[in-house]
């Protein structure tokens, strides 16, 4: 993490995710969509400056969208984004802004969340998740043909933005030692398809139903917007 100041304006980075290597596992969950009586819309704009294949972008869109509507929150990936979207995100694919703001020095983060301001920026780089995966390959021999390559760059990718979605939509810089929301977790976890890799705390959970007035299903009533929601809305 790495704050500085320029103006009135404050800028914040929370790093992400530098993930060890271990074996690729299956992807796919189980039960409901979501507890909630409806979802928060949430739209992504998108920036490719890395280039991606568009089986690996589809892959990656359905793994973010798959984590997300369990937590009842539903992306839309539609481009150009709509007018009338209520929460607009900016996903950002570029290596050399990640180098940029690590100061010119490679690290091991393949995404950072850049918070200025009112606004909140993720960068994500695919080359280094795709030098992740051939290491892989050589240590594993878990990776097959192209088609499977893609598919693996994908659901990783889809995780990592997931995470990173995680600190906009929490509206936070802070990192959990389990879940959706640590900063350090393997491949093998990555890739898995065990709930407990995606889940977050109780407490993340009362922040997301408070910002988005998420109702759960058998509640008794309609629940008023919090204090919190009413000033997220106003801003």
């Amino acid at each position: 993490m790495a704050s500085t100041t320029a103006g009135r304006c404050i800028r914040k980075s929370a790093a992400i995710i530098a993930i060890v290597f271990s074996v690729c596992a299956g992807v796919g969950f189980s039960g409901q969509l979501h507890p909630y009586r409806d979802a928060a819309s949430v739209c992504v704009r998108l920036t490719e400056r890395d280039y991606l294949s568009g089986s690996t972008l589809k892959t990656l869109e359905d793994e973010a969208s798959r984590i997300w509507i369990r937590h009842g929150i539903q992306l839309s990936w539609t481009q150009p984004v709509p007018e009338a979207c209520p929460t607009v995100v900016s996903l950002v694919f570029d290596e050399s802004e990640l180098l940029r703001l690590a100061h010119g020095f490679r690290d091991s983060a393949l995404a950072r969340t850049v918070f200025l301001g009112r606004l909140q920026t993720i960068y994500v780089s695919v080359p280094r998740a795709f030098v992740m995966l051939a290491q892989v390959t050589q240590q594993n021999k878990t990776l097959g043909s192209g088609g499977e390559r893609d598919f693996r760059g994908g659901t990783l990718l889809g995780r990592v933005v997931a995470h990173e979605l995680g600190h906009v939509l929490l509206t936070t810089l802070s990192h959990s030692e389990t879940g959706l929301m640590r900063p350090v977790f393997g491949l093998k976890d990555v890739l898995s398809d065990e709930d407990q890799t995606i889940s977050l705390s109780s407490q993340q959970t009362d922040r997301l139903e408070m910002r988005f007035t998420l109702v759960r299903v058998g509640s008794p009533g309609q629940r008023l917007p919090s204090l919190l929601a009413r000033s997220e809305m106003s801003k």
